[in-house]
């Protein structure tokens, strides 16, 4: 990941100095295959949809959620955001996706996302096992025995395995990426910055 990333930025960069368009912010021309791709299999949407495809146990991930808040207030009221876990060849991914459906199909994931974040990411908490967990969710008004029953549940089962198919037709390779209706994948190094990102994001919503 780090070597795609460094080279898309490169490559990004230098178009930028080249063109005039190296500031943050300022419009540019967005092209396919430069600053999004198609993905691999596409996944029809009923509106206007935009994914953040991300891993907890990525700081990349953590350093992009100011950007993104920044963006959500200013997004546009028929598009509908989601969030889904990128689940990789690799068992710290799958439990990480546990980990968030477990989250979300016990009704805390707007509580639990944040503070699990930067609790793991900023304050280097060792929160990786679900006793653990289940210690950590315990203000939040779940019972221990409750959250290891979900943790360990084909409910979550069955939500990791969709999560690790669109992983798979999207063509995620690296975290964060950005999926926009379900066709088209972008992220920072494509975009070249943060705010880019965003730009490049509000034009495909309307491809």
């Amino acid at each position: 990941m780090l070597r795609r990333t460094l080279i898309q930025f490169l490559v990004g960069t230098a178009m930028g100095l080249g063109s005039g368009t190296a500031l943050a912010g300022e419009d540019f021309d967005i092209i396919e295959g430069i600053h999004y791709k198609p993905v691999p299999k596409p996944h029809a949407t009923q509106q206007k949809t935009v994914t953040e495809i991300f891993y907890y146990g990525c700081p990349h991930c953590y350093h992009l959620e100011p950007s993104l808040d920044n963006w959500l207030k200013t997004k546009p009221a028929d598009v509908t955001f989601n969030r889904v876990p990128a689940v990789l060849n690799n068992p710290n991914w799958i439990f990480m996706a546990r980990v968030f459906y477990t989250a979300k199909e016990l009704g805390i994931l707007d509580q639990f996302h944040k503070a699990y974040f930067k609790a793991i990411q900023e304050e280097h908490k060792y929160i990786f096992t679900p006793e653990a967990l289940a210690e950590f969710v315990a203000p939040m008004g779940v019972t221990k025995a409750d959250y290891i029953a979900m943790f360990k549940s084909f409910k979550v089962d069955q939500e990791v395995q969709k999560a690790r198919r669109l992983t798979e037709d999207y063509g995620v390779d690296g975290v964060p990426a950005i999926v926009v209706n379900g066709k088209y994948r972008t992220d920072v190094p494509m975009a070249t910055s943060k705010p880019k990102l965003w730009q490049v994001v509000n034009y495909l919503l309307n491809q």
